[in-house]
């Protein structure tokens, strides 16, 4: 049996419901970014998405949110290149695994950001270092053995409500504030999917959605932005199974180092 995409066109703003249509086609048809030769292009979070076998857990707002990853990381600014590779690491990190945890971590790092107090952002930062490195061990053991997540679980951390209530407005309104004029378009399609995120009833929907606020903030933007490189390098890797283990432990590097000057 041939195997079919769904292609899905959505616009949408804060409150609205997207307006979707799905188009029924079949996959060998639908054409795929190409790496460009660009050290940072969309190639790197639409080969990072087919890692992921989410058929049961990408709904329409998660494959929105990899739509606006994906324009990210074409556009020309470091800026937005960083911000898309963060949201994909952060995406697929959540997803790969077979069952959620919880969203502790990202939460933390969300009600910081929002608070504005530089002491509690600086050690949000370190904290969410390990949350960041367990995603890319994450992704690394998806693109050289998928099955070794078939019975794995979500990181869990010790928070009330498994981190699922956290200052969703407050940070996005600082978001969508630090945005330039290449990515605020894009930002506030992503709030307003991720605020679907927050919203709903599923434990993975939420979880996705703190992953994506925290992934988006300025100071975690600014570690990405410092370590373009050897991240880049490691979703390449893992898009073409080579080398995944040695790009993983340089990304983790690069990412550690950069926190530290946050």
């Amino acid at each position: 049996m041939l195997r079919f995409a769904l292609v899905l066109f959505a616009a949408q703003c804060a409150f609205a419901a997207p307006q979707v249509q799905i188009i029924a086609q079949n996959i060998d048809e639908v054409p795929r970014p190409r790496d460009n030769g660009r050290q940072v292009n969309s190639y790197l979070g639409t080969g990072l998405f087919e890692l992921l076998d989410g058929g049961d857990k990408k709904t329409v707002f998660i494959l929105s949110i990899e739509h606006v990853i994906s324009d990210l990381l074409r556009q020309p600014d470091s800026y937005s290149q960083a911000m898309g590779l963060s949201n994909a690491v952060a995406l697929v990190g959540e997803l790969a695994p077979s069952a959620p945890g919880d969203a502790c971590g990202s939460a933390d790092m969300v009600n910081a950001y929002a608070s504005g107090n530089q002491g509690a952002i600086r050690q949000a930062v370190s904290n969410y270092v390990s949350v960041i490195n367990t995603n890319i061990d994450t992704i690394a053991k998806l693109a050289v053995n998928p099955s070794s997540l078939r019975y794995a679980v979500g990181p869990s951390g010790n928070c009330p409500g498994g981190g699922r209530s956290y200052q969703f407005e407050a940070a996005w309104d600082r978001i969508l504030e630090s945005s330039n004029p290449y990515q605020i378009g894009l930002v506030n399609e992503e709030y307003c999917s991720a605020r679907r995120l927050y919203t709903a009833n599923s434990v993975q929907s939420n979880n996705v959605g703190a992953a994506i606020s925290a992934s988006s903030t300025a100071p975690i933007t600014q570690v990405f932005a410092q370590s373009i490189g050897p991240v880049s390098n490691f979703l390449r890797a893992a898009i073409s199974g080579q080398n995944v283990q040695g790009a993983a432990q340089a990304a983790k590097a690069a990412i550690s180092n950069a926190a530290r000057y946050i």
